[in-house]
C-alpha cells in the first residue's frame, strides 16, 4: 500500500488507495485483496479481489478507485464501481492487502488511530494493522485541498508506520508521492 486519499472536500467521490510493486519483476495478482476496516467495530466493510488485474509489473503502480479519479496512464486501474463515501475517513479506521491462499497480511496501514484487532474472514485470530509503531492520529488526510496519505518517500516500507506515511499535499493516483 503506497497511497490513500479517503477525505476531500464537499464530497468524497475521489477516493483511492494505490499499490506499488517497487521490485523489478512483475507480481501476480490472483489470490490478492484489499480490505477495507471500520475501526470502530474491528470488522472488514469492503473487499476488493486484486485478481481481475492480472499481474502488476515491477515499479508499476496499480489504482483501485472510482471513474473520479484521474490516474496515470502508466498505471493499472481497477474500478470496483466506487462512487462516494467508498474509503471511511476514519478516525479510526484502516486497510490491509491480503493474501487470501495463505491468509497472511502483506501491508496494512491503520489511519487516524491503531487498529489492533481486527476480524478477517478466514485469518485464525485477530489481526493487527499497526506496522512499528501506530501513526500518530494527526497524520490525516484532511477533508480540504487534495492532500492524501502517501508513503515517503515514495515505495519505501521499513514496517515502522510512524516513519514511513505522511500527508502528501497533492495526491498522486499512479505516480510517485510529493509529500
Amino acid at each position: 500500500i503506497n497511497e490513500v486519499d479517503y477525505d476531500q472536500s464537499v464530497s468524497d467521490t475521489r477516493e483511492f488507495v494505490e499499490l506499488v510493486n517497487p521490485g523489478t519483476s512483475p507480481i501476480a495478482l490472483a489470490g490478492l485483496g484489499i480490505v477495507l476496516v471500520n475501526g470502530s467495530n474491528n470488522t472488514v466493510y469492503g473487499t476488493v479481489d486484486l485478481s481481475m488485474a492480472g499481474s502488476l509489473a515491477g515499479c508499476r503502480y496499480l489504482v483501485i478507485a472510482g471513474p473520479n479519479v484521474v490516474v496515470d496512464a502508466a498505471a493499472l486501474r481497477i474500478d470496483p464501481v466506487w462512487t462516494q463515501d467508498e474509503v471511511q475517513n476514519g478516525p479510526t479506521d484502516g486497510i490491509a492487502l491480503i493474501d487470501t491462499v495463505t491468509m497472511t497480511v502483506i501491508d496494512a496501514i491503520s489511519y487516524e488511530g491503531a487498529i489492533t484487532a481486527v476480524t478477517i474472514d478466514g485469518f485464525g485470530a485477530p489481526i493487527s494493522l499497526v506496522e512499528g509503531t501506530a501513526l500518530p492520529a494527526t497524520i490525516a488526510d484532511e477533508n480540504a485541498g487534495s492532500t492524501s496519505l502517501c508513503r515517503t518517500p515514495d515505495r519505501s516500507d521499513t514496517n515502522n508506520a510512524a516513519v514511513d506515511w505522511a500527508v502528501c499535499g497533492t495526491a498522486t493516483p499512479g505516480r510517485a508521492n510529493t509529500p
